[in-house]
């Protein structure tokens, strides 16, 4: 009865410790790459992060409690525009490469989702529930610095 008892005990030992040395990997989505093919912005844990798009280490370029999502780099790559929950729905942000200065845009009730940059980086197109006629989503453009959003 000893000898299954420390074989139990030994396999239960021998499998804690395989456990313990397994580690999780990261669940990275919504990635895009720059303008210039260089780097690839991504979202994990809800922040919003940045690599060579050959490899490498990750750089955290947005940590907030609110999840941010659907990042992309502007035409010239100054600026990465992306969704956040941190007003309480989905509205749209803009993040400064090289001051790290976060700008909100969009400033609705509904949920916003970014679709993209125009081609002279002036505007970004998304599309909202906010007029709710019958749950279909109309397409909007904004100044890629804030304003009054334009039905397209």
């Amino acid at each position: 009865m000893k000898i299954p008892v420390i074989l139990l005990a030994a396999l239960l030992t021998a499998v804690q410790s395989q456990a313990q040395s397994v580690k999780a990997l990261p669940y990275c989505y919504d990635p895009a790459l720059s303008p210039d093919g260089r780097e690839v912005v991504f979202v994990s844990g809800g922040d919003i992060w940045t690599m060579s798009s050959s490899g490498g280490e990750a750089r955290l370029l947005s940590a907030h409690p609110a999840m941010e999502t659907r990042p992309l780099y502007s035409p010239d790559g100054r600026y990465i525009a992306f969704q956040s929950t941190r007003s309480g729905n989905g509205d749209l942000y803009t993040l400064d490469m090289t001051s790290g200065k976060v700008t909100r845009i969009t400033f609705d009730d509904a949920a916003e989702e970014l679709n993209n940059w125009s081609p002279d980086g002036k505007y970004l197109y998304y599309s909202t529930t906010g007029g709710d006629i019958a749950g279909m989503r109309d397409i909007y453009k904004v100044n890629a610095t804030g304003g009054t959003p334009m039905s397209v």
